[in-house]
């Protein structure tokens, strides 16, 4: 019995290993399809204790064996993300999006998604004929390069730049990890001793539920060190015809502002002509409504008219008539001597 039961659980054993291997390649080539876990790994239940995670974290990122190798500081032991915000204005539209796509090439970077908009004011009070929002990601080593090259693009009106320590996440994640490789390995060997089929099922149980978690963590693992050695940035590139200029000093910024008032002006008179040549249909309908109702309501006041008058003539023959015949009657019944 004991020899049936531990060949049993070697081959559940063996089926789980092959499992966990073929979830892990086909994950191998991706990490953002990871989970995201908001609660500790497993409960305790017999086979496994919480307790196996006081324990501690590594100090310095040299500690980490696989480490992110781009968004990190070796020196401070911290992994970092980095981020930017760029609003580009130009003159020529093709010309500025060809020296963009070249200065992505040259950084090692490609553009993850892209979107096309145009025909409106822009917050600098120019009149955006086309534009486009791009957001791109480039190897956290070119991160700081990139930025700083694309004026050759346009004319920069902003850069915003964020960084996002990774460091305890990355930490934390890895030592749960593994932890769960060393619960995994233990799990095994309990099987291999198991000496009932319930055991032997509930010991399986608590396996495939550690081995899912691995492949969560592993994916997790994978978001982190994506986020590390590729920085996100996200540039507004606008086609004007006016390109403002950045203001320095007082006087500067009053000539700017009074600039950006007549241009704020004449915007504002194209958009009205613009648009009431987009309502002049509508107006038109309209007009032709407002004259038809018109002469409707008219017809109708004046057939009213009539009619009251025709009633008031009616009642005053009437009254006349009534008159007559009270004047006539009283002359009969007295007739004179």
């Amino acid at each position: 019995m004991k020899k049936t039961l531990k060949i049993l659980a070697l081959v559940l054993a063996a089926s789980l290993m092959l499992v966990s291997c073929g979830s892990s390649a086909k994950t191998q080539d991706s990490y953002g399809g990871g989970y995201y876990l908001e609660e500790p790994v497993g409960a305790s239940n017999g086979f496994y204790s919480e307790a196996a995670y006081d324990m501690d974290y590594p100090s310095g990122y040299d500690e980490i064996n696989e480490s992110p190798s781009s968004g990190s500081d070796p020196q401070q032991g911290l992994i970092l993300t980095f981020s930017a915000s760029i609003d580009i204005e130009t003159l020529d539209f093709d010309t500025s999006m060809t020296a963009l796509r070249e200065a992505i090439q040259k950084a090692g970077g490609y553009i993850s998604s892209e979107h096309k908009s145009g025909g409106y004011t822009s917050y600098y009070g120019s009149y955006v004929r086309e534009s486009v929002e791009l957001e791109i990601k480039v190897p956290a080593k070119n991160f700081q390069s990139f930025v700083d090259g694309t004026g050759s693009c346009g004319t920069v009106k902003s850069i915003n730049t964020w960084q996002q320590d990774i460091t305890r996440a990355y930490m934390d994640t890895q030592a749960r990890l593994q932890t769960l490789n060393a619960q995994k390995d233990r799990l095994v060997a309990m099987m291999e001793k198991a000496e009932t089929v319930a055991d032997l099922i509930q010991i399986e149980d608590q396996l495939s539920y550690t081995i899912y978690q691995i492949e969560s963590y592993t994916s997790q693992m994978k978001v982190y060190q994506g986020l590390a050695d590729y920085s996100t940035i996200t540039i507004y590139l606008d086609e004007v015809s006016v390109v403002t200029s950045n203001p320095v000093t007082f006087g500067e910024r009053i000539v700017e502002t009074f600039r950006r008032t007549g241009r704020n002006i004449v915007s504002f008179c194209e958009e009205f002509v613009l648009t009431l040549i987009e309502l002049l249909p509508v107006i038109a309908v309209g007009i032709v409504l407002f004259f038809l109702i018109r002469s409707a309501v008219k017809k109708h006041k004046a057939k009213k008219r009539k009619e009251y008058e025709s009633w008031v003539k009616t009642q005053q023959a009437a009254q006349l008539a009534q008159q007559a015949v009270q004047v006539t009657v009283p002359a009969e019944e007295h007739p004179q001597a």
